[in-house]
């Protein structure tokens, strides 16, 4: 899904006399009933259903409104960086002003995109976007070049918790390990910071009042979402869908994919810079990755230009869990990438994970 201001999408199609609406979502794709249009009452659905579409509200057509897309002047006044070559996605016309909500202070930051870095191109998932982007100010013209850049990372996990309260979700881990290392700096490694890490928050006739998840979506269509059954190989109805949180976090430094190094000996050195902070990540924070692959450790340089010390940063923390509570239950779903998982978790072992796994 690469309209990156999309909660979710509708979908229409027609068979011979038979018109289908559907909505897509992070699990599956609701259907609705055949509208027969060789029908009276059917025509009238139709009609009644493309006049709601028209005047109902942006957020009901599936937009998010915490993200919003800049005229293409007002974004080039805060951000005229051009898109990268390191699997970037090539939408320079288009910026997003986006919303950023601290679940800690209860603080919102709005942010400009410079450039995407990741899109979600599957219609199902966590729908995982990644932006480069720097803080908004009222007067773009006044926007420095040399202003910090950040990572704005948009998706929806799955969660088995109460929402805010999940001690598995990459927002939690992240405020760990900034805990951590903000008392005592590293010297050998660098790691990611946690600037602003929180739910959506769906506004209200201007009142914050509503945390952005699949129940949330499943009430804006009349709907109400059931929980999974468990052990449940395949959804026994429509409203069974796994409940997902839409999280934004936003971070630094700003990295490169690690297909960009120049040569092995470079290579070498991100690897090692970024298994010294695997390796304090489970001495000194009690966590383990459990997703360590080529997607997930990044280069770093201390230029913009791409020039400077390499350095190498481990990132996403969305499978990661605490080592005290390794032997909780699993989730449904096997963690990591599949051509770097280890046996015990392609083979979704019970036994207990360790360092050695990732």
């Amino acid at each position: 899904m690469t309209q990156s201001d999309r909660r979710f999408l509708w979908g229409m199609t027609v068979c011979a006399d038979a018109v289908y609406t559907a909505v897509m979502l992070n699990d599956s794709v609701l259907v609705s009933p055949a509208i027969k249009i060789s029908e009276e009452s059917g025509r009238r659905e139709l009609v009644s259903l493309l006049v709601n579409w028209s005047t109902c509200s942006v957020d009901k057509l599936g937009y998010d409104p915490t993200m919003r897309r800049v005229k293409h002047d007002k974004a080039n006044r805060a951000s005229g960086v051009s898109v990268g070559d390191d699997n970037s996605v090539d939408i320079d016309v288009i910026r997003y002003e986006i919303d950023c909500y601290n679940d800690k202070t209860g603080k919102m930051q709005t942010y400009i995109t410079r450039r995407t870095i990741v899109s979600a191109d599957n219609i199902f998932g966590r729908h995982t976007r990644c932006f480069v982007a720097v803080p908004a100010r009222d007067n773009c013209e006044t926007m420095a070049e040399d202003v910090e850049e950040v990572v704005i990372k948009d998706a929806w996990p799955p969660t088995e918790h109460p929402v805010l309260n999940d001690p598995r979700s990459e927002i939690e881990f992240l405020r760990i390990i900034r805990d951590t290392y903000e008392k005592s700096p590293p010297k050998d490694f660098i790691y990611p910071k946690l600037v602003v890490g929180g739910h959506v928050q769906l506004d209200s006739d201007n009142r914050l009042e509503s945390v952005d998840t699949t129940d949330a979506i499943f009430k804006l269509l009349g709907v109400e979402r059931a929980d999974l059954p468990p052990d449940a190989d395949k959804l026994p109805t429509l409203q069974h869908q796994q409940l997902r949180a839409h999280r934004r976090i936003v971070m630094s430094p700003v990295g490169h994919s690690i297909k960009t190094v120049e040569n092995e000996e470079v290579l070498i050195i991100v690897l090692a810079e970024a298994m010294r902070f695997h390796s304090s990540l489970v001495k000194d924070c009690n966590i383990l990755h459990r997703d360590i692959s080529t997607n997930n450790i990044l280069v770093v340089r201390k230029n913009g230009d791409g020039s400077g010390t390499p350095r190498g940063l481990l990132i996403d923390f969305d499978f990661a869990i605490k080592i005290d509570n390794k032997k909780r239950k699993a989730r449904a779903e096997r963690s990591g990438t599949l051509p770097y998982m280890s046996i015990a978790n392609m083979l979704n072992l019970g036994c207990e994970r360790t360092a050695l796994d990732d």
